[in-house]
């Protein structure tokens, strides 16, 4: 059970390190022949969609002993995660917009599991 958590937290900070890659790879531009396929095709974002099917795969595992409730309780903290990681990776501004969304998510994420 304590493996099933630890594989869940590990999917949740995969995931945000995807969505930082994810973004990284939507700026790249390339060559103006195949600037579509540039955007989709690049190696950013081509690992952040490897990672994402590995946390596909880890969450699948996971969820074998983990109630669902308590799953989508502890990866909807993934937010946390992309907000720090945009931070520290990306030095993005923290506004108070995002304070309190995330706010709101810890706040929704208790009162879903306590009551």
């Amino acid at each position: 059970m304590i493996f099933s958590f630890f594989l869940v937290f590990l999917a949740v900070f995969l995931t945000g390190i995807g969505q930082i890659l994810l973004k990284i790879g939507s700026a790249h531009q390339g060559n103006r022949k195949n600037a579509f396929l540039a955007v989709y095709l690049n190696r950013p974002t081509l690992v952040a969609y490897g990672l994402l099917l590995l946390v596909t795969v880890i969450s699948v595992i996971a969820l074998k002993e983990i109630p669902l409730k308590v799953f989508y309780a502890i990866a909807s903290l993934g937010f946390l995660v992309v907000v720090g990681l945009s931070r520290r990776v990306l030095k993005e501004k923290v506004t108070k917009k995002m304070v309190g969304g995330i706010v709101l998510i810890v706040f929704g994420i208790m009162v879903f599991n306590y009551f």
